[in-house]
């Protein structure tokens, strides 16, 4: 298998476990404690691996294993993402980041051991039928995102920041003393704002930026 199989997998027991079954499948494994980018890294260069099997969420300071997957894959490593994880979403991110396969934690063994094989001698583990749904269904759910997020940016900074403090709960009046301006002239942002948002009331412009994730940059 060429330089083998490298596990980077934040769960001690886990990693342990891989390690034990592929070795007795006869392949060679090493494993990585993911404790920093640039540690997993540089064990990577060391063991130029054929085969990185890499947890989606390893924890810590690094959390999201997304941003590890070209570089891994850049090293010339096969990438295939072990993880519990069924979002759909997440799961299309990790292949547009150049992962070859997915593989669920909940697999038995010889799945796992037969995916890693197929990995190292095809390349993927991910038909182009699952690829391409996967990756279009990204596709639209980045569209509506971008459409949601699309009447906030009409907003301008000053009705951004008016926005903000009515999700802070505070009150037209609030607003007005602490910005130095008078209460007819927040009145009438907030009157844009809602305009804006195709909304009635601050109650409702208040829940729908908090739905959307809406936050004041």
């Amino acid at each position: 298998m060429g330089g083998g199989v490298l596990i980077v997998e934040d769960h001690g027991l886990l990693a342990d476990s891989l390690v034990f079954a592929l070795r007795e499948e006869g392949l060679d494994v090493d494993k990585v404690a993911p404790v920093t980018v640039d540690g997993i890294l540089d064990e990577a260069r060391r063991l130029s691996p054929t085969v990185v099997l890499l947890d989606l969420d390893l924890g810590g300071e690094i959390g999201s294993a997304v941003g590890l997957i070209w570089p891994l894959h850049k090293l010339g490593a096969q990438v295939v993402m072990v993880t519990g994880i069924t979002d759909r979403t997440r799961l299309a991110e990790c292949l547009e980041a150049g992962a070859t396969g997915l593989i669920d934690k909940g697999t038995s063994f010889d799945e796992l051991v037969d995916s890693v094989r197929e990995v190292a001698e095809l390349g993927t583990i991910v038909s182009a039928t699952q690829r391409d749904a996967l990756l279009a269904e990204l596709r639209e759910q980045r569209r509506a995102d971008q459409r949601r997020r699309e009447p906030f940016e009409r907003l301008t900074p000053r009705e951004r920041e008016v926005l903000a403090a009515l999700m802070d709960g505070k009150s037209a009046d609030v607003i007005a003393k602490e910005s130095f301006v008078s209460l007819a002239t927040v009145r009438s942002q907030i009157r844009t704002i809602l305009m804006k948002l195709g909304v009635n009331s601050q109650l409702t412009a208040v829940a729908l930026a908090q739905r959307n994730g809406w936050v004041l940059r």
